[in-house]
Parts: structure tokens; sequence; C-alpha cells
């Protein structure tokens, strides 16, 4: 049996990294298999690891700049990658796959760069292309009012928030989307999500 592909997406500063961890520990008592990944991926010797890092610290790597565009073909480089060796043939086992960000994420963030929304459609294809039948079981979007303990100007934030809620409400047209408000309590959040896991077709 083919195991589900659940993926947590949001803005930086939305609260992902924490509620994830908590989600983690949840889901471990449970019978079933779930496995964390990230996109691009922080694992040593990956490509994902590679990519974060020239993202992060480009002059590292004697990098002195890189367009929008770029950047984002760079993290689609490392989603195909962690797909074709590592994601796809877990799921083809049945293995449950949480993923931390999808391809939403280089919709989102290639556009607030002002890169070219043709090219970011033809990066993303291929990389749906590479998923081929295996949708997501649940999209999960976490959304607050503001970000937590950024220096991110406010209204910049409240772009990439109302961007990724519009792609949500488009999604939500291809496999279940349920938008998690995260702004009360971490607990509130994954109670809400292992909710969304057991009754996807509900939200």
């Amino acid at each position: 049996m083919t195991g589900k592909l659940i993926f947590i997406e949001g803005p930086d500063g939305v609260g992902k990294t924490t509620t994830i961890d908590n989600l983690k520990a949840k889901l471990e008592l449970r019978p079933e298999l779930y496995e964390f990944l990230s996109f691009p991926g922080k694992a040593v010797g990956t490509l994902g690891n590679l990519v974060y890092e020239i993202h992060h610290d480009p002059l590292k790597f004697g990098v002195s700049e890189m367009s929008g565009l770029s950047k984002q073909a760079l993290h689609i480089a490392a989603h195909l990658d962690a797909i074709e060796r590592i994601i796809g043939p877990k799921l083809d086992m049945g293995t449950n796959i949480v993923l931390d960000r999808f391809w939403w994420s280089t919709l989102v963030y290639g556009s607030a760069s002002g890169a070219n929304p043709n090219a970011l459609v033809g990066l993303v294809e291929a990389e749906k292309t590479l998923w081929g039948a295996r949708k997501p079981a649940l999209a999960i979007l976490l959304d607050r009012d503001a970000p937590i303990e950024r220096d991110d100007k406010l209204s910049e934030w409240l772009k990439l928030r109302a961007a990724y809620r519009a792609l949500a409400e488009k999604e939500r047209l291809s496999y279940p989307v349920c938008i998690i408000e995260n702004a009360t309590s971490h607990d509130d959040a994954v109670s809400q999500i292992l909710t969304a896991i057991d009754h996807p077709k509900e939200h």
C-alpha cells in the first residue's frame, strides 16, 4: 500500500518548525510509520543541504549574487533529487511522509522575488511530472496575523501570507487542504493537524 504524503507550508515566521517538532512527537506514538523530511533538505551529503547552504550563505561558495529565479531553480533541483531518490521510493514502500514545504514555496517566494511567473510555473511543472500520480493526502497551511519574532517588514510578510492563502484555495480543488490558525498554542495547532490527518476530507 502506498504511503500518505502530507506537507506543511506557510511563510517564514509562522511557527512551522516548532509545530512540526511537536507533531512529530505525537505521530511517533502511533503504530503507522511516519517519516519527517524537508525541502530542500538539510541532511549532510545531499543536494538539498548544498542548496540550503548556497541559499543562506552564497559567499561561502564564491557566489556574490543570484536572481530570484535561479534560487528557485536550485530548490526545484533539490526537490527532484529527493523525490526520485528518497521520497518516491519510501511512499511506494508504504511509509507516510510529512514534508516541511512543497512546491508551493517555489511559487510564493519566487513571485515575491520578482521572478518570471511563466518560468516559475515551468519549474513547478517539472516537479509535478516527477510526482506523477502521487497526490498529497493532505496539505496543511499554517496561518497567523503576524510573524513570530522576525524582523520582516509586516507589509511584505502579509503579501506572502495572502499569496499562500490564495494558492491554498486554488489547490484544494485537487486535494484536501486545511488552513490552521497558529496563533494560540502549538498544542492546539498540532491537535487540529492530527484531526485533519485522521479526517482529511472534512476540511
